[in-house]
């Protein structure tokens, strides 16, 4: 019987899990049970799409910061539309593309530029949140589409649609990045760009793909954001920044390697969710679970860091 042996950066997620259930379901009765399951699942697709995306951009050896922007633009930009009456098939490809020219700025100043990841999507991060100001007034906007609302009151099997099309994403976006040439390439040039460059890898079209990809994500997280709350708030993106941060690198600490993979990403947005709604169901205030969220992120790094014998960075 082969024996299972468990990192340190993997204990790390692991033991907080284990003690938060035990804890979670001995203060709260209504926190495991099938419906809660159902809440948490529906509350993390925004997340969970969102950090898939971006683990596809650090699969690449890259960071984007500005996907918040991003998302603040298309949520507001896809209300404007259906609010004048713009049919939602067209009003959905024009957000479509707004996403993959938004994104390919990003490429354009990171992979053709190279300008540091951090230092250029900070700034596009604060030229997307000034555009989305200015598309939305600085107001709630709101919406009652009934596209939005199958979305959002949708069921199938008991499930909700978003939750099925949170689903579906991960089955295919985990089924590419593992069998597919597009995967196995973008780990290469995340992994040792010099090496895929000897390769004959074209490291800067996988990069630029990387950023397209986490485009799509963008352009699907601000349709499930906005049919979720009926319309947007204003930078509501930004504030949930730090889940999807967060999710990305619990997922890293979960894989045996240490590295950034897709799925990975997912299950660290499930035990994002998980934490923030046993906390919430025990009454916790908001701005705490907010902190205990930014201390989770350094623990994982430091707790890669230790696994690896190094300060990790993100180039």
């Amino acid at each position: 019987m082969k024996k299972i042996n468990f990192s340190f950066q993997q204990l790390i997620p692991l033991g907080i899990f284990i003690v938060s259930f035990v804890v979670f379901s001995a203060r709260t009765y209504s926190f495991f049970t099938f419906y809660n399951i159902l809440n948490i699942l529906s509350l993390i697709t925004y997340t969970a799409v969102s950090a898939m995306g971006l683990a596809v951009v650090m699969l690449a050896g890259l960071f984007d910061l500005s996907f918040v922007g991003v998302i603040g633009v298309l949520s507001a930009l896809l209300i404007s539309l259906l609010n004048v009456g713009v049919h939602p098939l067209p009003a959905f490809l024009i957000t479509l593309a707004v996403a993959a020219v938004l994104e390919s700025i990003n490429a354009l100043l990171i992979v053709r530029l190279k300008i540091h990841p951090w230092l250029s999507t900070i700034a596009t991060m604060l030229m997307f949140l000034g555009l989305e100001k200015y598309i939305s007034k600085g107001t709630y906007l709101t919406t009652r589409h009934p596209v939005l609302e199958a979305l959002r009151f949708g069921h199938f099997g008991g499930v909700s649609i978003s939750i099925w099309l949170m689903l579906g994403i991960f089955v295919i976006a985990t089924t590419v990045m593992s069998y597919t040439v597009l995967g196995r390439r973008l780990y290469a040039v995340g992994g040792n760009i010099i090496s895929a460059k000897k390769a004959g890898i074209n490291t800067e079209k996988y990069q630029t793909v990387s950023f397209l990809v986490m485009g799509l994500m963008c352009w699907i997280a601000s349709i499930i954001y906005v049919s979720q709350l009926s319309g947007y708030p204003p930078e509501a993106a930004y504030i949930n920044q730090n889940e999807v941060i967060l999710a990305v690198f619990v997922g890293m600490a979960l894989s045996r390697k240490g590295i950034v993979n897709v799925h990975g990403a997912f299950f660290g947005a499930a035990f994002v969710g998980f934490l923030a709604n046993g906390l919430g169901l025990m009454g916790i205030s908001s701005y705490w679970i907010k902190l205990a969220e930014g201390a989770l992120v350094v623990i994982m790094v430091l707790g890669n860091s230790i696994n690896r014998g190094k300060l990790a960075q993100l180039e």
